[in-house]
């Protein structure tokens, strides 16, 4: 998978399910379950700490399943695979990312406690930055996965933008920043268009690494399993080292005209197992 940015924090219940890393927004700060007591953030004028269509959406996607549920596929694109593990059991989470490069085969498994990487079925002694580069690894590799769960998490901010037609079609845009310094990307923006009736997620897109970056992304190929909504995507972009890109600029003249097709996205055998009591 390309290296992208993304915020939130892999803290809380589902927290489980991620958010840190990649150059732009989502990324967790992977430090254990999210005290009960700690209030959260505040939102700023003119968004949201919660959006009725965002929480239709959650609810449609899975709802309270992303929860207590045990979730095994293989994330394929362009640039290779990996095979993903990734339990989330109330406050208990823990993730497991296997990716080979060669003969080299290293898995990553992450849990409320603490992050350990081995290759070849080995520990690997990090330093400090490895450490950072490894936690940034796991959290953009599964932040996408479980879309739209991880939009209510504390420190993220909606903004109802109102209805914009694409392809004949009317979607609901959201756009999405986060808390100051919650996260690596925390200064990056997203945008999140849904269905208006069902609410379904149909695609986003976000800028990164202080607008050297732009990714669009539709979906596709839906299916649920074991309670769960599924997709795979196209992936669009554009790079630039001089900066200027925004999400604010996405359109569909802009898609068309601007941003090429980067990779196709495709989530392969796909398992669930419910943990509900």
């Amino acid at each position: 998978m390309e290296a992208m940015s993304l915020p939130g924090t892999l803290h809380g219940t589902a927290g489980a399910w991620l958010a840190v890393a990649a150059a732009g927004a989502f990324l967790l700060a992977c430090a254990g379950a999210e005290p009960a007591s700690e209030p959260r953030p505040v939102a700023p004028p003119g968004t949201s700490d919660r959006l009725e269509i965002v929480d239709r959406a959650i609810e449609h996607h899975g709802g309270d399943l992303f929860e207590s549920s045990r979730v095994r596929l293989t994330v394929a694109s362009r640039s290779g695979s990996f095979d993903v593990d990734s339990t989330t059991e109330g406050d208990r989470f823990e993730y497991v990312i296997r990716a080979s490069a060669g003969d080299d085969e290293r898995e990553y498994r992450r849990d409320n406690r603490a992050l350990e990487v081995t290759e070849g079925g080995e520990p690997m002694d990090m330093d400090e930055s490895e450490q950072v580069r490894a936690e940034s690894y796991v959290n953009q590799r599964m932040y996408f996965l479980f879309l739209p769960y991880k939009l209510n998490d504390p420190g993220t901010f909606k903004e109802d933008q109102g209805l914009e037609e694409w392809n004949g079609r009317q979607l609901q845009r959201v756009r999405v920043t986060f808390q100051a310094g919650s996260s690596d990307g925390a200064d990056s923006a997203y945008v999140y268009w849904f269905d208006p009736e069902t609410a379904r997620l149909e695609q986003f897109a976000y800028d990164y690494s202080a607008g050297t970056g732009l990714r669009f992304r539709t979906l596709r190929n839906y299916r649920r399993i074991g309670g769960l909504l599924f997709y795979d995507a196209d992936n669009y972009g554009l790079n630039t080292p001089d900066g200027g890109l925004t999400v604010d600029d996405i359109t569909p003249a802009y898609v068309e005209e601007e941003l090429p097709l980067v990779s196709q996205i495709e989530l392969r055998d796909v398992e669930v197992e419910s943990l509900a009591q």
